[in-house]
């Protein structure tokens, strides 16, 4: 078995560093014992969970959790990167860091992304290089939970779906101990390594966590299978680091207090105009929990939180520097909380509760031009003193009788928002961007049933209503190219909220000798869609260069998507197993008009019948084959992903037709015992040249970025 880790390593010595193949080989060699304990010991690969014990909670809902275990086993660079990995989950991919999640085809803030069971935190940057997933580390994360559809609602307002990312807790113990975990991991073309760490600890009446970590990644090249090993300006670094101490004031009762610090710097985004300069996050929060309060009473939760975003742009590492010099300075802060109390009686449970969320945001553009000797300085308003506030009201209901489940939910928002800066436009009786107050009461509710056909076979049927209002940048966005096209875009303060009303049918089978099979339905039928609309180049022009107009958010009357999720996971209880899944979403604006300009004219216009909503990910699956070795200790994995051309785009916005692509990955996981872990592996083995749907094209150009080519990776984690 050495021979054959060491011959492993000696085949990858070309791309991982002298350092790591040292660190490795001396904890093979140093741990005698490691090979000993596998016969003792079984360690089961996880694959993607299509249904677990969280998920019985909203068993009548398309719904995946994700357990630490899981992403221990897969080499996870960034959280929205591993987040493709789930059936009708992509992402957008802008550089090389800070993948922003689509579910079903609803982005931004039509999802609901949330860190550890509530904390919310409003992005910096306008083009989205800091989506919510960009400021948590995959090592710090315990589990993922993803709700699809609007049927959750105690986390928010559920418009699309709810990702919920929930950071490792430290926990009491017996008596005072200390333990510690530290991972070390290289991948060969990005030249990129990652460290972290946490240490952990305490006793039964107060328990801490303190870690932190570094990531440290080059340009990665594209595949050259097909000739096109371009390599792209993705490097990035973070560091992070996380505090929390936790106290038991008496049985059943829990305070936890927390403090999070994530920070990027100089992090490469060849599809924008600008790269992120620093990025600088800072996250507090306060936790209380109290169980078993009364036979009636549950539990009672409290959360406090308050997410500070410092977010620095800039064009310093782009060609036109030397004559332009563009540097953008946001703010943004998310303050709120969240109370509930969980009861049950009888066979009767009951959720109730309140939450709040204030976002303010503030920020600048400074642009210095120089031609013919000649300095000019253009400071902009991005937001002055945008504010938003949504005050919720909550329930969720659960009963069951005979072999009936029954889920409801309801909730009410209040939502208001207000900006200190206006863009008064008036021409032809035209006002755009007058009024910036606007206030909504928004109603949100759900069903589900489910009939348990027998212990193997189970169906449900769930119908939701999900309401979101508009968000900051579709309220109050100043001329900045934010969308997939090359147009300025202009906020609407007057947008009215947007509606999801959506239809789940749910097929779910689980019988040990056979495996888990999981089927879903949906149909999605969307009232007050925002979108986009042509303004007159009479009335407004471009500030941007390259962009050939302006657009403004307006709401359309309706639009429609549809799909289905399929997923098989084999019985865990065989050496040999695996898992399929496959995802299709296919959408429609039932009308829509085209603009065709020359320059910043408009020389014709044309509606669109049922034209394609953009950005919709094509038919894709994926296989997972693996072969349990030494009790489970040592599992090779082979994965297999085909994706579909993708010609059903949107002719209005000038979306291209993208092609469809295989790739094959191999991993290979050894536990040495229970002490220490290796994970290694290939991911595009074949060195295929190949771009997701959803990659935005390299600014400037009509090309798409590409994914990484041939990537080499290692990692390994021990814990003491």
């Amino acid at each position: 078995m050495r021979l054959f880790i060491f011959s492993t390593f000696v085949f990858f010595h070309n791309t991982l560093k002298k350092d790591l193949l040292l660190f490795v080989l001396f904890f093979i060699y140093l741990i005698p014992s490691g090979l000993a304990q596998q016969e003792e010991e079984t360690v089961m690969l996880d694959s993607i969970v299509i249904q677990d014990k969280k998920i019985n909670e909203v068993s009548y809902i398309a719904s995946n959790y994700i357990s630490k275990k899981e992403l221990q086993n897969n080499y996870t660079r960034d959280v929205g990167d591993y987040l493709r990995s789930i059936p009708n989950v992509s992402g957008i991919r802008r550089g090389g860091a800070s993948i922003d999640p689509v579910v079903r085809g609803y982005k931004y803030s039509q999802l609901n992304v949330i860190l550890s069971n509530g904390v919310k935190i409003e992005g910096g940057c306008p083009n989205r290089m800091d989506p919510v997933s960009a400021h948590i580390e995959a090592e710090d994360i315990e589990n993922i939970e993803i709700i699809k559809g609007p049927f959750s609602l105690k986390y928010g307002p559920s418009f699309g779906g709810v990702i919920n990312l929930i950071s490792e807790n430290p926990r009491p113990f017996e008596k005072f101990e200390v333990h510690a975990n530290v991972l070390y991991g290289h991948e060969s073309n990005w030249n990129g390594k990652k460290v972290h760490g946490t240490v952990y600890g305490g006793n039964k009446k107060i328990y801490f966590q303190l870690g932190g970590g570094y990531r440290n990644y080059g340009n990665y090249e594209s595949g050259s299978r097909e000739g096109n090993d371009t390599t792209y300006s993705s490097a990035f670094r973070k560091y992070n680091y996380i505090g929390k101490l936790g106290f038991s004031l008496k049985p059943n009762h829990h305070l936890m207090l927390s403090y999070d610090g994530v920070h990027g710097r100089d992090v490469m985004y060849p599809a924008l105009p600008m790269d992120e300069k620093t990025d600088d996050t800072y996250i507090i929060s306060m936790d209380y929990a109290a169980e078993n309060l009364s036979p009636f009473v549950k539990s009672v939760d409290v959360k406090i939180y308050r997410s500070d975003i410092q977010h620095i742009m800039d064009n310093s590492q782009r060609p036109n520097y030397s004559f332009m010099q563009m540097v953008a300075d946001v703010n943004a802060i998310n303050t709120g909380g969240r109370a509930n109390v969980s009861m049950q009686l009888s066979k009767h449970s009951i959720l109730a509760g309140l939450d709040y969320e204030n976002i303010k945001k503030d920020g600048k553009r400074i642009g210095v031009m120089t031609m013919m000797e000649t300095t000019s300085i253009n400071v902009k308003n991005l937001w002055l003193d945008a504010l938003i506030q949504n005050a919720g009201l909550f329930a969720e209901y659960k009963t069951f009788f005979s072999s009936f489940e029954i889920n409801a939910g309801i909730r009410g928002d209040f939502n208001r928002a207000t900006s200190g800066d206006t863009l008064k436009i008036i021409n032809d009786r035209i006002d755009y961007f007058n009024e910036v107050n606007s206030q909504y009461i928004n109603l949100s509710a759900s069903i589900g049933i489910t009939k348990t056909v027998n212990r193997w076979f189970n169906v449900s049927l769930a119908f939701g209503r999900g309401t979101r209002s508009p968000n900051m940048l579709e309220r109050y966005i100043k001329l900045l190219p934010v969308g997939y096209d090359k147009y300025d875009y202009l906020g609407n303060p007057q947008l009215k909220p947007e509606t999801n009303n959506e239809i789940d049918l749910t097929l779910h089978f689980n019988e040990e000798k056979i495996g888990n099979i999981y089927l879903n339905f949906f149909y999605s039928y969307v009232q007050d869609y925002i979108t986009a609309n042509l303004l007159p180049s009479s009335v407004i022009t471009p500030q941007s260069p390259g962009a050939p107009g302006v657009k403004q958010f307006y709401n359309t009357e309706y639009i429609t998507s549809k799909g289905f999720e399929f997923g098989f996971t084999s019985p865990i209880k065989y050496k040999l197993g695996g898992s399929v899944v496959a995802a299709y979403t296919y959408g429609v604006i039932p009308s829509i008009t085209k603009y065709i300009t020359e320059g910043t004219e408009v020389i014709d216009a044309v509606e669109i019948k049922n034209d394609a909503l953009p950005e919709i990910p094509p038919l894709e699956a994926t296989l997972n084959v693996y072969y349990k070795l030494l009790k489970g200790n040592l599992v090779p994995r082979l994965t297999i992903r085909a994706v579909a051309d993708q010609r059903h785009t949107s002719e209005a916005f000038y979306e291209p037709d993208t092609p469809g692509f295989c790739v094959l990955n191999f991993a290979l996981r050894w536990k040495i015992n229970k002490y220490a872990e290796i994970n290694t592996g290939i991911t595009n083995i074949f060195d295929r040249a190949y771009y997701e749907h959803l990659n935005r094209r390299i600014i400037g150009t009509k090309t798409n970025l590409y994914e990484p080519g041939r990537v080499f990776f290692a990692t390994i984690r021990v814990n003491i």
